[in-house]
């Protein structure tokens, strides 16, 4: 990385106590956090006999996705075109589309990447979707795995009925350069609900309407060899459920505040650490004589609880916003500011959206900078 705190950070890795003498803001991925966290997930996904392809919307880096796929991932889901052609480009091989397009050229561009070797998988909610993918294939000459997109309570994108589901898998299966590979339900309104029970009655009552499409799609003589979907909030019920084959949580690499109160496994506690921080620097004191910080929204998504804050490991308040650029420490009434200077860690509202703010991750293990990899897909949200 040749520019921004990235580049200024450069010559600190590999130095021993480097993690403190960081310029900010800077974004911060705990090693041991972050490993412990893939490990997990992909040994539970083991346990299950299901598999996992992680979400890439939540770090579009492709050294994480390396990581993920290192620890017995199937492959990587995208979002959107642009971070997924992005991870092509550094290297990173399987990838499926997780939302529909409408745009011809976006589509030709991707079936050129699975003309160059991208393994590509895609979905579709919709019959002339199938054909638009269909002509760019033969076009091509490539061949590009398609499933049909459910709702199955989400509100967003995907057929409802097994006959819809029937129609869309025969146009798939008939289509030249097309393979129908399954289907993909992603309840994505179970991710949050806190409490375990309530989040278990919601997910049972999407993979309900899911079986019922399953078993007319079976009927039909096309059982999907892919049910795909889930998250961080409902992998452990999907892993109990066997409903789905693979999952694609995404937010258990770094977590956030948002997801701090959801009881992931039940009331046993945390499964997943905080491995994502926003290191940002007390630049000044106010008239009050609160301690200012250089990072606001520009540096955080604020869509979520604040930021916990932490000096030298210890959690000593939270971030409140004083403007895009900046923020202000909130400390209880018997600690004191740090002094200009200090360098503060902070857990981030919600992670998807702060990687995206970020050109780069620094990768930190103990005290020192251990590496900087590029967010490949920074901004590429088309």
């Amino acid at each position: 990385m040749d520019r921004g705190v990235a580049a200024l950070n450069a010559d600190l890795i590999g130095v021993a106590g480097s993690r403190a003498a960081l310029e900010t803001p800077a974004l911060l991925l705990d090693a041991t956090a972050f490993e412990k966290n893939v490990a997990t997930l992909a040994g539970l996904a083991r346990e299950a006999g299901m598999g996992l392809r992680p979400h890439a919307k939540t770090h579009k880096c492709a050294g994480i996705a390396k990581a993920q796929i290192d620890a017995g991932a199937l492959g990587i889901a995208c979002a959107k075109p642009g971070e997924l052609l992005a991870l092509f480009d550094a290297g990173v091989a399987s990838l499926m589309l997780t939302a529909p397009v409408s745009s011809r050229r976006k589509i030709d561009r991707l079936v050129q990447a699975a003309a160059k070797g991208c393994a590509l998988s895609v979905v579709a909610d919709r019959a002339g979707l199938v054909a638009d993918y269909g002509a760019a294939a033969r076009a091509a000459g490539a061949t590009i795995s398609v499933l049909v997109d459910c709702d199955t309570g989400l509100g967003r994108t995907g057929v409802t009925t097994p006959e819809g589901a029937v129609a869309l898998a025969r146009m798939i299966a008939a289509e030249p350069g097309l393979i129908y590979a399954g289907v993909q339900a992603y309840a994505g309104h179970v991710q949050h609900v806190h409490r375990t029970d309530e989040r278990r009655a919601v997910n049972r009552a999407a993979n309900e309407g899911l079986s019922t499409i399953l078993a007319g799609l079976a009927e039909a003589g096309l059982a999907p060899k892919i049910v795909t979907g889930g998250g961080t909030g409902s992998h452990a019920l999907d892993f109990e459920d066997q409903v789905l084959t693979e999952v694609q949580a995404g937010s258990y690499v770094f977590m956030d505040e948002g997801y701090r109160p959801v009881e992931l496994h039940g009331a046993n506690g945390p499964v997943f650490d905080f491995s994502m921080f926003v290191m940002v620097t007390i630049i000044a004191h106010n008239a009050k004589g609160e301690a200012i910080t250089d990072g606001g929204s520009k540096s955080f998504a604020i869509d979520g609880p604040p930021p916990r804050a932490f000096l030298n490991g210890r959690e000593i308040g939270t971030i409140a916003w004083v403007g895009d650029e900046f923020g202000k420490l909130v400390l209880p009434p018997d600690v004191t500011p740090p002094a200009a200077g200090a360098r503060i860690e902070c857990t981030v509202p919600h992670c998807d959206p702060t990687a995206n703010l970020h050109d780069a991750i620094h990768l930190v293990r103990g005290d020192r900078l251990e590496a900087i990899w590029p967010i490949e897909g920074r901004g590429l949200s088309d």
